[in-house]
Order: C-alpha cells, then sequence, then structure tokens
C-alpha cells in the first residue's frame, strides 16, 4: 500500500493502480512476459517519473527483499529513482517506528 497523504487523489489513485500493473509484470502473474510489453503496461498508466520513483521506492523498501523486479521494470519505465530512494527512506523509517499504513 501506498500512503503519500499530501499528493492529490488523483494521484493516489493512480499510484493505487501503479502498484497492481507493476506487481502482476514484476512478480506476479504477468512477470515472465516480454519486458516491452511490461514497460508499455506501466506507461498506459502514467510515465510520470515522480509517481514511478514513489512506486520504485515502495517496492525498495520490501522488508522481505522479492521485488526487486519491480524496482528494475519502474526504473526501466522512468522512474525517478531519486525520488525512489527518498521515498523508500521514508517507507522503512515508518515501518521502524511500527506505525504501517
Amino acid at each position: 500500500m501506498v500512503h503519500v497523504p499530501s499528493l492529490p487523489q488523483w494521484r493516489r489513485i493512480k499510484l493505487a493502480e501503479l502498484s497492481g500493473v507493476a506487481g502482476r509484470y514484476g512478480i506476479g502473474a504477468s512477470r515472465d512476459r516480454p519486458q516491452e510489453e511490461a514497460i508499455a503496461a506501466v506507461r498506459a498508466v502514467t510515465t510520470d517519473p515522480q509517481l514511478l520513483g514513489i512506486q520504485a521506492g515502495v517496492a525498495l523498501s520490501d522488508p522481505h527483499g522479492i521485488s526487486g523486479p519491480i524496482v528494475r521494470l519502474l526504473e526501466a519505465s522512468g522512474a525517478d529513482m531519486t525520488v525512489a530512494e527518498l521515498h523508500a527512506a521514508e517507507v522503512r523509517a515508518r515501518l521502524e517506528g511500527g506505525r504501517v499504513y
């Protein structure tokens, strides 16, 4: 789940959609599909580097370490990886503080 209350609702909705698509193509049922197809599916949701970066940050902060393919997909799709690192640090801080949203 992505918790970014500072974003307008329509962008949070895009993040929710992006989360589903990236998960499906990164580690889910469509993980064996061609990379070009996966990138096209992600870009059909958004090409915004900030939103892609926020979602990559969520994947980077995965405490189970299984979301590497999602990070790589979002990076290949144009994620701002500086945003990803910043958001991952924020998510990790929330997880370590026991505040999971």
